[in-house]
């Protein structure tokens, strides 16, 4: 039972109580006149209005408290429509003949008051929309700026700290102690590095404004008091009730005949005011456009599950129920069209779960629902795929046939959580796991979802002491040169063996390592052990062309890179044209579009540069003449597929035929059978890699197998 029931239920019962107290009390009505009916009604029904004013203006203080979310227009209107409705109400039913002139000043300084108000909310609606609108663009800019390979980790930073701390604004801290504008400042520095950054900036300090004046409008409103005006003429209005109703205690003994008539009326005016609470009280839990629960019936109704299974009831399940592509609906044929899509997917989803389960509304298109009593899995995935059935089936409003999914988070008490803090972010997450997986999906909440974020930030935190531990090693693996068999490089690649984590493979701890602007340092530290490796070799007496060195596109983007790889170049004392620099595919096609030069000043010191994983990206094999490059990698994934997909044999031939037709080399990684080797040196490739040659190994290992190697033939 809903608490607006318990509530009404409690009135009832004083009611009653009053009934015999006053049928009690009968011989005491002699002190009301025959008219205290009338001007208990008249008085009910200012006070009514007068209350009504008081919620309506409660509604749209809390509307202004909502300063950072999206706004219902049509709401705001309909409510300052039934406060103006209500107002008129008050100002037309002549309170001056009822009431001394103290009222009649009251409700003038209501209006006047209200009317300051209304240029707030004008004010307020604007800046609102702005805010709301400009959030999603900025998170749209922080993530163009964080896929922009040519950025700085640093300044890729910046947009992800001011969101971050935009966000704790959101959450109530004041804006001046976040110093937001320190890092407004770093980021109008790096403005002129991309039109994203500049427009993140120009918007941003917009944002920031919007903020102020929309606080400024919220203080504003804040002093102006209407609430307490409202009070006070509600005070005031109930000083001259009992004023005029000494007056006509003097005259009630001439009325003694009327007073059970009185009394009468007087219950029936009170059972009245009753039910226009109970309307209230039921407005305040519910949702008024589907009927449903809202947020705060939802909440107290999970809280009473929580404490009743603490006394040993059954299991229960949060459904988080997102609908997708609602808001293109929305936006694209009218909040009419949206509103009666929302009533509809109410009424079905309301038929599947039945009477004895919860549905509530709880935003714009999300609801939220309550299944109790779970017997197994299988019946509530049953029940979850009927609900995902009802909501994709066709709606039809007006002339439009209408199609919409959801994505739905399932979270099950005790099991996903025992306090409701914890179950409801646990639905929310399968909600979003649900929603990253494409939609029109369901997603049960699982461990996994929170191990993938631990494991994440282990390798983060190990990562910062990883160089200073030495839990870094090079390994290397030859390149041959099919034509001649010749060793004629090698490649480096870093292994981690952690204290903490043990091994950990690269394809997993390089992504980590550039989101977190490490991978500088290990960069930096790989270039310079593989050229100190190199010298060492041939210290030996042992001949290589090249060694092939992976640098991020992070560490590129870095302002002193190239003065940082001469610095290393001229302390290791290596020729330049011994090394080779392996780049993705992904930072060359972005390189060659904003016309860096990183590229030529590499090459004008000696260096080669090579484009790895190369059919795996995005790139379009026309642009291959414009580039600063020298060597063209084929991925692993075509030379595996080569002998048996005539698709990556096909690609495999265009790919070197137009690097050697553009004086590029071409070598093919991931050799791992000899027919792929006899298949590869017919298309005329020029180095091979793999497991069939070799695997990487560490540099002593690598200086035996190269003087036992380098003079025998490949077959």
């Amino acid at each position: 039972m809903f608490q607006a029931n318990n509530f009404v239920k409690k009135r009832v019962d004083r009611v009653i109580i009053l009934l015999v107290f006053f049928l009690f009390s009968l011989f005491l009505l002699f002190l009301y006149s025959q008219n205290i009916g009338d001007n208990l009604k008249k008085y009910d029904d200012y006070k009514i209005g007068i209350v009504k004013l008081h919620s309506y203006n409660q509604e749209i203080d809390n509307t202004l408290m909502r300063s950072y979310l999206y706004l219902d227009n049509d709401q705001v209107t309909e409510v300052t429509k039934d406060f103006d409705r209500e107002l008129i109400f008050l100002q037309e039913h002549e309170l001056m003949k009822e009431f001394r002139p103290d009222v009649i000043k009251a409700l003038e300084n209501i209006d006047a008051k209200y009317q300051d108000k209304m240029e707030f909310i004008e004010s307020f609606k604007t800046l609102n929309a702005r805010i709301t609108s400009s959030m999603s663009y900025l998170y749209e800019l922080e993530k163009s700026i964080d896929q922009n390979s040519e950025l700085g980790g640093q300044i890729k930073k910046l947009p992800s700290n001011i969101l971050f701390k935009i966000g704790q604004v959101f959450l109530g801290m004041e804006l001046e102690i976040l110093h937001i504008e320190e890092d407004m400042d770093i980021l109008f520095v790096h403005r002129v590095k991309s039109d994203d950054v500049d427009y993140f900036y120009m918007h941003t300090k917009q944002f920031l404004s919007d903020i102020r004046a929309l606080n400024s409008i919220l203080k504003q409103n804040e002093e102006l008091d209407l609430a307490d005006t409202i009070k006070a003429m509600l005070d005031i209005l109930e000083i001259e009730y009992l004023y005029n109703k000494k007056a006509e205690e003097r005259i009630a003994v001439s009325f003694f005949i009327f007073a059970f008539i009185i009394l009468v009326v007087l219950l029936n005016t009170y059972i009245k005011v009753l039910k226009k609470r109970e309307e209230i009280s039921y407005l305040a839990y519910h949702d008024t456009l589907t009927d449903l629960p809202n947020r705060a019936e939802f909440e107290r109704y999970i809280d009473e599950l929580i404490n009743r299974r603490f006394k040993g009831r059954k299991k229960f399940a949060v459904l988080f129920i997102d609908l997708d592509r609602f808001k293109v609906i929305n936006d694209t044929l009218g909040h009419d069209v949206g509103d009666g899509m929302l009533i509809t997917l109410a009424e079905r989803i309301g038929k599947v779960l039945g009477k004895n389960n919860l549905l509530a509304r709880i935003g714009g298109d999300e609801f939220v629902a309550i299944v109790e009593d779970i017997n197994d899995l299988n019946t509530l995935d049953v029940l979850v795929a009927e609900i995902a059935s009802v909501i994709r089936n066709p709606i039809h409003i007006r002339e439009y046939s209408l199609n919409t999914t959801a994505s739905i988070g399932i979270a099950k008490y005790p099991d996903d959580g025992d306090m409701k803090s914890t179950l409801l972010k646990h639905a929310d997450s399968a909600m979003y796991h649900a929603k990253d997986s494409g939609g029109d999906t369901y997603a049960f909440y699982n461990q996994q979802l929170s191990i993938d974020i631990q494991r994440r930030l282990e390798l983060e935190q190990e990562l910062v002491y990883a160089l200073k531990r030495k839990e870094f090693t090079l390994y290397f693996q030859p390149l041959y040169h099919l034509s001649t068999s010749k060793v004629m490089g090698a490649e480096a690649l870093i292994r981690w063996n952690s204290n903490v984590l043990g091994k950990v493979s690269a394809e997993e701890f390089i992504s980590v390592a550039e989101d977190t602007g490490i991978i500088v340092e290990v960069g930096y530290f790989v270039f310079r052990s593989a050229c100190q490796e190199y010298m060492k070799w041939k210290q030996k007496g042992l001949e290589l062309d090249f060694i092939s060195i992976n640098i991020s596109s992070v560490q590129l983007r870095q302002p002193n890179a190239l003065k940082n790889f001469k610095s290393i170049i001229e302390e290791t004392g290596i020729d330049a044209k011994h090394i080779e620099l392996e780049l993705t595919e992904r930072y060359i096609m972005e390189y060659a579009t904003e016309q860096l030069t990183i590229l030529d000043d590499l090459r004008s010191l000696g260096c080669r540069v090579s484009i790895d994983d190369f059919g795996t990206g995005y790139s379009s094999m026309s642009y291959l003449k414009s580039m600063a490059i020298d060597t063209i990698k084929i991925d692993k994934s075509f030379t595996s597929g080569i002998m048996h997909d005539q698709h990556d044999l096909e690609v495999s031939k265009a790919i070197i035929a137009l690097s050697q037709s553009l004086g590029y080399e071409v070598i093919a990684e991931g050799i791992e059978t000899v027919e792929q080797l006899k298949l590869l040196k017919e298309l005329r490739c020029d180095i091979g890699q793999g497991y069939y040659f070799a695997k990487p190994m560490k540099s002593k290992k690598f200086v035996d197998f190269l003087k036992i190697k380098q003079q025998i033939k490949v077959d």
